[in-house]
């Protein structure tokens, strides 16, 4: 059978568009697997010991519930991020990270109230930062790219509205009206355990 020009032009695109078809899946089945966030122990029989006083942030929810060991003590309303869902990848993505973090530092702040300073990042946070970079999923802005970020915290508001409106307006801290903050940072010590969930 013979084909005409046309007939014979579209074949050739078809079979083109196949093989970029094929090309692309091959491309996406080995991009890397981003890291996986690892479940938190939240009973002492998970983690091997008592819990002690500890804080849940859980960001679906938009609440810090504080805990001694398996009995929560007190529950606080929230807002996050500007871009709260999702891990945090890199500086300036406005996400709250989550995982497992400690209360590093604790200080007085003129505008937010309380600073409660979490030890961010982890080694599993530049897990994550690193599979960003190599997924090519950082953006890159004058030249460079973002690094993976720090001063990430619990801490009050300048503006006890925006919170009460549930606006999130962080750039990746958990943020507390200021009576909440004062309160909590008074129940916590540094060292305390603060996990931070979807």
């Amino acid at each position: 059978m013979r084909l005409s020009r046309k007939g014979a032009s579209w074949i050739i695109i078809a079979t083109a568009a196949g093989a970029a078809m094929v090309a692309g899946c091959a491309a996406r089945a080995i991009k890397p697997e981003a890291p996986a966030i690892p479940e938190v122990a939240r009973t002492p029989a998970e983690i091997g010991a008592t819990l002690g006083r500890w804080i849940l942030v859980e960001k679906r929810a938009r609440q810090l519930v504080v805990y001694d060991d398996t009995k929560p003590i007190r529950t606080y309303p929230i807002v996050l991020g500007e871009d709260p869902l999702g891990a945090k990848m890199h500086e300036g993505d406005n996400r709250t990270p989550e995982g497992e973090y400690h209360i590093a530092a604790k200080y007085p702040h003129r505008a937010w109230s309380r600073f409660m300073l979490l030890d961010y990042p982890t080694p599993m946070n530049r897990d994550i930062y690193e599979w960003s970079r190599r997924s090519g999923l950082l953006p890159a802005g004058r030249g460079s790219m973002p690094g993976i970020g720090g001063q990430v915290g619990i801490h009050g508001t300048v503006d006890d509205g925006v919170n009460r409106r549930g606006e999130n307006w962080t750039r990746g801290c958990i943020s507390l009206f200021n009576r909440d903050v004062e309160e909590l940072y008074s129940l916590v010590e540094v060292g305390t355990r603060v996990v931070i969930e979807k």
